[in-house]
């Protein structure tokens, strides 16, 4: 065993060279960006050309556009006229009003960076949209004292993923943009951290946290909120669980634009955090009054507890966990009871969906889980297509399944990289989520976003792809098919990793089937179940691919099955390029206000966590009057995970945890 060891450590050593050898993948911060050219940022307008008819604020889901007057001509012939006005701090990026305006007078640039210390600044009237966005760097304020220089040099980040924008902070994390080169690093205590991180979306459950990590951070202490929901609500601005401004309950100092903000845009928050504080700033704690004022319920200790026994909370601020809390009952190091808490990312999808059109309902559906958004926008339109009768393109079908393997990768890479953090394999999470960047930028070149690409409508795809997709593509598969041999000898084939690993967590394949288990995790107890096989969608059928399968049934498998299914996903990826065919993208599918007929639909998709279903229901209008999503994850976390807990060491509850490879956001919805 010791022999095995002591393998296990030379074999890291010699994969660490051997990733020293290699070009770094860190990017330069700034100038180096990874925005696509074609990627969807700030918008501009061409005023000359613009009908001003509207359609772009009446198909806006968030209500971010409004049609203002101005006056043109001369003082005899003075007529007043409509023009946009957009506030990014409620814009989602979708490009909805872009593929409706019939001059093309609105365009989306690649301009991604949106920063302030008010919101305000995000509201661009016609004028300004005119004018082409210009990126310029914070400029360095004067430096007031060591003390300052010192703080703003060394600050360490609570991070609070409250909702989707946690995802764009995870590339600084890793090794892509890697934060510490700032002087900052991830605070595990609230007593410990200079900055909180508010990553997105804000709950009724969620504030009560959020205060209480606040009140106990130390003096001087900076709040830097992501995304459009902690300024308005975001997507979600009229969710009856929506908190609408988070700087109601506490003060912020710097606020992110974006749905989600790119990373590019992160590093910009920071650097201007670091220009202030080294000027002498010191938050904006004394200088605010708060319009709301919650009265946090002290914390009672448990009753009817064994004088053995002790309750640990796991999560929800935990950074194993995401948004999503466990209340452990231990005794000693054993974990006797675990009971989940959920709803901090409780949204009301399915009821938002009836008061959004068909065409609205594209933007909304892939927030429904951040990891994997991509997968959700597919089986929705694919409902929506059954209902409507449209039959889609071939090139069509070929390009949704390319989007949705990349989205697949990436959504691995990233569990992969949890799993080395809980397991203590700290270089493994850089390497990977380092690694996942690559992936993240072809989805840039080919959707125009990174994460929710909104590339799916109904009747096919919203562009093609750029002339040099491919050749990019398989240099990516290429040097990826090196990395992922090279991930085997330091992570999967590490007796150290194995031994936290194997046996841990076992689910047999009768519990598995009980539970309506999907997905990599009832495939690594032996059921071999792929949507993408059984009942065949997109491109599928034409390509040829296996599907990992074990019968163990343990957290090791279950890892071992996404690392496999990443190779497959590649396999398919080369396929379906040289099998590309030519042809339009797209069948015709009306405007924003498209009614479908009478009817339901069901639609199976294979997600990345497993199978996803929508049932959709039609009276006749242009919206769903009632809509269904079953994703693959309540049934893994919410009823399974609490009892392949029991009986385990609490530390490994965030390993059992993250080898289901949760998505909160899709249990809660």
């Amino acid at each position: 065993m010791v022999k095995k060891q002591v393998k296990g450590i030379v074999d890291v050593f010699r994969g660490g060279a051997a990733f020293l050898a290699e070009k770094p993948i860190t990017y330069n911060f700034p100038p180096e960006f990874t925005v696509a050219e074609k990627a969807k940022g700030r918008h501009t307008l061409d005023m000359e050309t613009c009908r001003h008819c509207g359609l772009c604020a009446n198909v806006c889901p968030n209500h971010a556009i409004e049609m203002v007057k101005r006056e043109e001509g001369t003082d005899d012939s003075k007529k007043t006229v409509r023009y946009p006005q957009i506030d990014f701090s409620k814009c989602c990026f979708c490009s909805l009003c872009v593929e409706i305006c019939p001059t093309k007078s609105l365009k989306m640039t690649n301009a991604s960076v949106m920063v302030a210390m008010d919101t305000k600044q995000f509201l661009l009237p016609p004028e300004e949209l005119a004018k082409p966005p210009e990126l310029q760097m914070p400029e360095p304020l004067k430096i007031k004292g060591a003390k300052s220089w010192a703080r703003s040099r060394s600050l360490w980040v609570m991070n609070y993923f409250t909702g989707c924008c946690f995802i764009e902070a995870v590339p600084w994390v890793g090794s892509g943009f890697d934060m510490e080169r700032f002087g900052m690093i991830v605070a595990r205590n609230p007593r410990m951290a200079d900055v909180l991180l508010v990553g997105g979306y804000v709950t009724e459950k969620t504030v009560k946290r959020i205060i209480r990590i606040y009140e106990q951070m130390p003096l001087p202490k900076f709040v830097i909120a992501l995304g459009n929901c902690p300024m308005g609500g975001g997507t979600y601005w009229d969710s009856y669980n929506t908190i609408k401004r988070i700087d109601d309950y506490i003060p912020v100092d710097i606020w992110i634009a974006g749905c989600p903000p790119r990373p590019e845009a992160i590093g910009f928050a920071v650097v201007a955090a670091i220009n202030h504080i080294q000027n002498g700033y010191a938050g904006k704690e004394e200088k605010v009054k708060l319009t709301k004022k919650l009265q946090l319920p002290p914390v009672l200790p448990e009753d009817n507890l064994d004088p053995k026994e002790r309750i640990l909370p796991f999560g929800p601020q935990h950074p194993g966990t995401g948004n999503f809390s466990l209340k452990l009952t231990t005794n000693g190091e054993l974990v006797t009871k675990a009971e989940p808490q959920v709803g901090y990312l409780h949204r009301g999808f399915e009821k938002l969906m009836e008061y959004r059109t068909w065409y609205q309902n594209i933007m909304l559906v892939q927030r429904i889980c951040v990891l994997d958004g991509g997968a959700y926008e597919l089986a929705y339109s694919m409902a929506v297509e059954q209902l409507a009768g449209i039959e889609i393109p071939e090139r069509a079908k070929y390009l949704r399944t390319i989007q949705a393997e990349f989205s697949r990768i990436q959504s691995h890479l990233l569990n992969l990289g949890l799993v080395g953090g809980a397991t203590g394999f700290h270089t493994m999470q850089n390497i990977t989520w380092g690694d996942r960047e690559k992936i993240l930028k072809l989805l840039d070149e080919m959707t125009g976003a990174r994460i929710y690409h909104i590339y799916n409508p109904p009747g096919g795809v919203f562009r093609d792809i750029p002339d040099n997709f491919k050749d990019h593509t398989m240099k990516v598969i290429t040097n990826f098919r090196k990395r992922l041999k090279e991930y085997d000898k330091v992570f999967i084939e590490n007796p150290t990793f194995q031994a936290r690993t194997l046996k841990l967590g076992v689910l047999p394949r009768e519990v598995a089937i009980a539970h309506d288990i999907t997905g990599p995790n009832i495939r690594a107890s032996g059921v071999d179940f792929d949507v993408r096989r059984a009942i065949p969608y997109a491109a599928y059928e034409a390509l040829d691919f296996e599907v990992p399968t074990f019968k163990e049934g343990d957290a090791y498998h279950r890892i071992v099955a996404r690392r496999l299914e990443i190779e497959e996903s590649f396999r398919i990826i080369e396929q379906a390029l040289e099998k590309l065919p030519s042809g339009p993208i797209r069948a015709k599918f009306g405007s924003y206000k498209h009614k479908i007929p009478e009817g339901e639909a069901i639609s199976f998709i294979e997600s990345a966590r497993g199978e996803l279903v929508y049932h959709l229901v039609s009276n006749g209008g242009n919206s769903p009057y009632r809509a269904k999503v079953r994703g693959p994850m309540f049934d893994a976390i919410v009823v399974l995970l609490p009892k392949l807990l029991v009986g385990t060491y609490i530390a490994d509850v965030p390993v059992i945890y993250w080898s289901l490879d949760n998505c909160p956001a899709d249990h809660d919805r």
